[in-house]
């Protein structure tokens, strides 16, 4: 599964997931990097976050990527929860929720976790013991409502990281 359907990538590149397989694979694509893929789609005219798109679903389709893994080997994991509020109380409702625990998911955090802020964002961060690390950003969305998101990266592999997303999900739910 290389991720989007055939219809919104075509919409969105001019192309399918097909003839994009056949067009990178007569490019010799199975044998460059991610960075290096990413950069010829856009040197043919695909934006940024397309030609990235394009180019995770092409290393799905050839076998070289799962889905969640990172191109570095890593995994990935994120949930998310829109909740009525605002960007400040949102931070302290979560602080709330986190208290001062020194573990998530039975895995010790390696330092305290850190809080940061924009106009338009709050964030709060913990590294663990693993080597992973997860981040946790707060935007507001019309309507009074906040959306919390969490990824959660640096996962060893493709089980824990499913691990790791139903955690962070079902933890979310105590907002």
């Amino acid at each position: 599964m290389a991720g989007m359907s055939d219809e919104a990538v075509k919409a969105a590149t001019g192309r399918n997931w097909g003839e994009w397989r056949s067009w990178l694979d007569a490019g010799g694509a199975k044998d460059k990097p991610h960075k290096q893929i990413a950069s010829e789609l856009q040197a043919v005219g695909v934006s940024g976050w397309w030609a990235q798109m394009v180019t995770v679903g092409y290393e799905r389709l050839i076998g070289r990527r799962a889905v969640g893994q990172r191109c570095d080997g890593a995994y990935s994991a994120s949930a998310s929860r829109t909740v009525t509020g605002y960007l400040d109380c949102g931070l302290a409702r979560w602080l709330a929720l986190v208290g001062d625990r020194a573990e998530f998911n039975g895995v010790a955090a390696e330092s305290e976790p850190r809080t940061s802020a924009t106009a338009t964002w709050r964030y709060w961060k913990v590294d663990f013991e693993d080597g992973s690390r997860a981040t946790l950003a707060i935007s507001a969305k019309p309507g009074g409502k906040i959306a919390f998101s969490i990824s959660h990266d640096r996962i060893g592999d493709e089980v824990v990281a499913g691990q790791w997303k139903l955690w962070w999900k079902e933890f979310l739910g105590g907002l």
